[in-house]
């Protein structure tokens, strides 16, 4: 089992079902997409890492992005692709960052940036200096899922020097410890720092065909109750 099969296996089951819903509680954003829809997102930016940049298995993705709907799409798309997974620069071939992250990509040759206060249409012709427009970029590349063909198998590295088969089991290990029953609804008010925040905000919840719920900005106890009402959350994960 792989991290990728997780997410590939929910799809299947239930296309149509809500998976990640986003809350910005200073803009007043709330976003939602289905399974199906961020299939989209996530077969583009597979397709942009592999047909366009000729990335693959062996080769490694910096993700420098905070928890949202938009951030979730290069992270399955470098799954997919085979590529692995790092919150540090050395030795990346590619970088998904934000404006506030985006001096961590100095020197590697591809870098995309995510607008998330305008996530479903980028930065439009000026995006943060020495990147592209993430949105830009991923718009013209096939977004039909089955074309998506997965680069790596349970061997090949993942996340921090973890195969995909050793992330897909700590995924589920921690699914148990986090206490996520089948079909978990899981709300997180916790930022991304890198391995440890995307195996328990995202892996863990795929690993149990749950979905997610991310939410910033958040300093009302009582919007926090609110919410969880609201979205029928089961589990509430705070930094």
């Amino acid at each position: 089992m792989t991290p990728e099969q997780f997410f590939a296996d929910l799809l299947a089951a239930d296309p149509g079902h809500p998976f990640v819903t986003y809350y910005d509680e200073a803009s007043g954003e709330r976003s939602e997409l289905s399974a199906k829809s961020l299939a989209n997102w996530v077969a583009k930016t597979h397709h942009l890492l592999g047909d366009e940049l000729g990335l693959t298995v062996g080769d490694t993705a910096l993700v420098a992005l905070p928890p949202h709907w938009i951030s979730v799409a290069p992270l399955l798309g470098c799954l997919t692709g085979g590529l692995a997974l790092t919150s540090e620069p050395a030795q990346a071939a590619v970088a998904f960052v934000a404006p506030a992250t985006a001096g961590l990509a100095s020197g590697i040759a591809d870098v995309y940036a995510v607008a998330p206060d305008s996530a479903a249409v980028g930065f439009g012709p000026a995006p943060p200096p020495d990147t592209q427009d993430y949105v830009a970029a991923v718009r013209p590349q096939e977004d039909k899922w089955p074309g998506v063909r997965f680069g790596a198998g349970e061997a090949d590295p993942c996340l921090d020097g973890r195969s995909r088969s050793q992330v897909a089991a700590d995924a589920q290990r921690r699914a148990g410890e986090l206490g996520l029953s089948r079909g978990a609804r899981v709300l997180s008010t916790r930022d991304w720092n890198g391995a440890a925040d995307w195996l328990d905000t995202l892996l863990a919840p795929l690993a149990v065909g749950g979905s997610v719920v991310y939410l910033r900005n958040c300093t009302d106890p009582a919007v926090l109750e609110r919410r969880v009402a609201q979205e029928r959350v089961t589990a509430v994960l705070t930094p």
